[in-house]
């Protein structure tokens, strides 16, 4: 039963894999080879670019909004129905996408500080300790200061701004400032530079793209649902409570 279960969870695992490879190498041959483009010198960039492409400032493709945590001294401020992510969530999901935390904040504690609700298709990015942990959000949620969070003025800006924030993660990390951890302002990342290419370009990539990351984000709910049940199942296959 452990052992059916365990296949099922790494065949969508390896899925996931290929799927990424694929939508990787499909980003990487629209926009970093710009394949089938004349280019032109951008200075901004310092690099070519297709001449009919531009480049603009990132707060013309996405608001950038901080995050907050409710003062924890007050218990009323947590367990509430409100999705609130940290750093921690992400490096323990290890997931493209962000659906759910270790907690929750109440409407009191969303309240009482200065976190945002973001929707459905904002990119979460850690900008402190560390730096360049990317997500996209499927749901309402809001984060704490660990992050800042582009929410996509189109939401056909979504996927290609999540692989252009961590095909420029080097650059952005040159951005922190700190002593005693670097840390990437507000600021900084709204006049950060984003390459924007022309409509047909993005319109073919998103054709592409955007059903290779429905079938990961359906993928990753099996999975969460399989482990869960693989979990519940361990212990009560070891003390004899049920049989296989």
């Amino acid at each position: 039963m452990l052992s059916t279960l365990d296949k099922r969870i790494e065949n969508l695992r390896a899925q996931n894999r290929v799927l990424e490879q694929t939508a990787k190498t499909i980003y990487d041959y629209t926009f970093l080879q710009c394949a089938g483009h004349q280019t032109t010198y951008n200075k901004t960039l310092n690099r070519n670019i297709p001449t009919n492409w531009e480049v603009k400032n990132m707060s013309e493709l996405a608001e950038v909004v901080n995050g907050a945590t409710p003062s924890t001294a007050e218990e009323g401020n947590f367990d509430g129905g409100i999705v609130w992510i940290t750093p921690k969530d992400l490096s323990d999901q290890k997931s493209k996408f962000v659906y759910f935390g270790e907690r929750t904040i109440s409407q009191k504690g969303y309240d009482s500080c200065s976190t945002t609700l973001v929707p459905v298709n904002s990119i979460l990015m850690s900008s402190r300790a560390p730096i360049g942990l990317v997500s996209i959000a499927k749901c309402e949620l809001c984060t704490n200061q660990g992050f800042k969070t582009f929410v996509p003025k189109s939401d056909d800006y979504t996927e290609y701004l999540y692989y252009y924030l961590l095909t420029n993660m080097k650059k952005i990390e040159q951005l922190g400032s700190g002593t005693t951890f670097k840390e990437v302002s507000r600021g900084s990342l709204t006049s950060f530079p984003v390459i924007v290419p022309d409509k047909k370009t993005l319109d073919a990539f998103n054709s592409s793209i955007k059903p290779l990351f429905e079938k990961q984000l359906v993928n990753t709910k099996q999975i969460e649902a399989l482990t869960t049940q693989r979990n519940t199942l361990l212990p009560l296959l070891m003390t004899g409570q049920i049989e296989v």
